[in-house]
């Protein structure tokens, strides 16, 4: 079942051109909010960069009494990979932007293009049908009308033949009248006919060939264009996923920064540094 066995009702038409307003206009909303998003990103990942800038100047403004410290190594490298992340998450944004908002704004001026031309030939083929209809009207009226026409005549003359006998000027001018409109009779009436069976023809090529070959032809093209957009709105979800490989993999340095804490470990420097030699102090003492 698809658009070209069950569309072809006017109603359906008009459906089917409602539902493509619809989706421009979703396509619209959700490239407005998909830049929306990228800026939102961008602000997140300056408000990243400050958080960054004022961890490091913390740990620098101290970094001599924290000498070896393992807690202010892991500080810092810390306050380094939320830097890191900060500019992963704004680089995805610029390519959210780039990428899909930009490719979402191309299909949706594609969409509309095929909204208008589908429209259009959908108008042309029904306009030639509605003519050859409107032909084969007028036609029938002319027909109707040259047989009253004949049949007045035709009356007449039986009237005039049978009054004036078969001679007369009177006579012949009638015979000539209706002889003509005998003539015009005919010639309307293989107009009426040819006509007819034009319809007839084109209106089973209308019903199984234009209008199913123009509806099978846009369900083609507006599933390309799902499919399409099916793939643009993965590719903005995929730079908008802060737990993708990328961003996880920033987050397990920052997990490991964390664990390589090992509190046995942390004054070793600081106590070789300032160790007290008692030994040394005696000698002093007594020298």
């Amino acid at each position: 079942m698809g658009f070209s066995t069950t569309l072809q009702g006017k109603s359906a038409h008009e459906a089917l051109l409602g539902r493509q307003d619809a989706e421009i206009r979703l396509m619209d909303t959700m490239r407005r909010c998909l830049l929306l998003r990228a800026k939102c990103d961008r602000e997140y990942a300056a408000a990243l960069s400050s958080v960054s800038t004022q961890g490091l100047r913390g740990a620098l403004e101290n970094q001599e009494l924290l000498a070896g410290s393992l807690i202010a190594k892991a500080w810092r490298n810390s306050m380094e990979e939320i830097e890191n992340f900060g500019r992963l998450v704004r680089q995805n944004a610029d390519q959210l932007e780039g990428g899909a908002v930009k490719q979402l704004q191309k299909l949706q001026v594609d969409q509309r293009k095929n909204r208008k031309e589908y429209r259009d030939e959908h108008l042309r083929i029904s306009a030639m049908f509605t003519q050859l209809s409107e032909d084969v009207a007028r036609k029938k009226g002319e027909y109707h009308k040259s047989l009253e026409a004949y049949k007045l005549l035709r009356s007449r003359f039986e009237d005039h033949y049978i009054k004036a006998g078969r001679c007369g000027r009177k006579l012949e001018e009638m015979c000539e009248k209706y002889q003509k409109a005998c003539r015009k009779l005919h010639l309307t009436h293989n107009e009426y006919v040819l006509l007819l069976s034009e319809v007839r023809e084109f209106e089973f090529d209308y019903r199984t060939v234009l209008l199913p070959g123009l509806l099978e032809y846009q369900q083609t093209v507006q599933e390309a264009a799902i499919k399409h957009w099916q793939t643009i709105l993965m590719d903005a979800f995929q730079m908008c996923n802060l737990s993708s490989d990328k961003f996880q993999g920033i987050q397990n340095k920052l997990e490991g920064n964390i664990q390589a804490i090992q509190p046995s470990e942390e004054y070793k420097e600081f106590i070789k540094k300032h160790k007290y030699y008692s030994n040394d102090m005696l000698i002093a003492m007594i020298d």
